[in-house]
């Protein structure tokens, strides 16, 4: 699609408030996502329909239906958590070295209890909505992909390969680092966003029985692939 004002300019950018296209010279950063310039001076403008956050929706509602279905059995967990290797507990057959690498992705669909899965579920609509309003549904699945990935290779290269990880806090932390990029990119104010960073991560370090690899992995892979989408940034 074009800039609805640039009509030369391709983007793959929309207006969070009225869903007109616009590229990043048309847009400012808003408290949820970003403006076109008719949108802040406050002009008439013609209203488009806005998409729903419909990745962002799915991402939760998966998660939720996944925690859902670990309180049924504890074999849920077993075969969808991060492992590297089984040997330890038995069964040398389990494990990403192993050959299963989907759990790598399947992580993310199993929680370490019904407060990790709020302030997961949370964080991720919180970050998710803006950033699929502003950079589009396949650019949002993109980055959370890369970000769980990411997360989850670093706690496997970093980590014990017997120790048992489970969570969507790659993914989350790659959203993280998304929006800093996303909003550096369009000169808006990022301290708020550090703020939370910060906070996190040393959290990460300082709470027991919490893996830090992952955010750390998960935070690096979303800013290098929010900076592959919607290109280079200063930061």
């Amino acid at each position: 699609m074009y800039c609805s004002i640039h009509t030369n300019a391709e983007t793959k950018l929309s207006c969070t408030r009225c869903g007109r296209p616009a590229c990043s010279d048309c847009l400012i950063p808003a408290s949820v996502g970003f403006h076109c310039r008719e949108c802040v001076g406050s002009q008439p403008v013609i209203k488009v329909k806005r998409n729903l956050s419909v990745v962002t929706l799915i991402l939760v509602s998966i998660s939720v239906v996944g925690y859902l279905l670990q309180q049924t059995s504890d074999l849920f967990v077993a075969n969808l958590c991060l492992i590297g290797d089984g040997t330890d507990y038995g069964d040398p057959t389990i494990g990403v070295y192993n050959g299963q690498w989907y759990r790598l992705f399947t992580i993310a669909l199993v929680h370490g209890g019904i407060l990790h899965l709020l302030s997961n579920m949370f964080a991720l609509w919180v970050t998710g909505v803006p950033l699929e309003h502003a950079l589009g549904k396949i650019r949002l699945i993109t980055i959370y992909l890369v970000s769980l990935l990411g997360g989850s290779l670093t706690s496997l290269l970093l980590g014990s390969p017997s120790q048992v990880a489970v969570g969507a806090s790659g993914a989350i932390f790659g959203l993280f680092g998304a929006t800093l990029i996303v909003t550096r990119k369009f000169g808006g104010s990022t301290s708020s966003m550090y703020s939370v960073i910060g906070v996190n991560l040393v959290l990460g370090f300082l709470l027991p029985n919490v893996d830090w690899h992952a955010p750390v992995g998960g935070l690096a892979a979303g800013c290098l692939a929010a900076l592959a989408q919607i290109g280079r940034a200063h930061v």
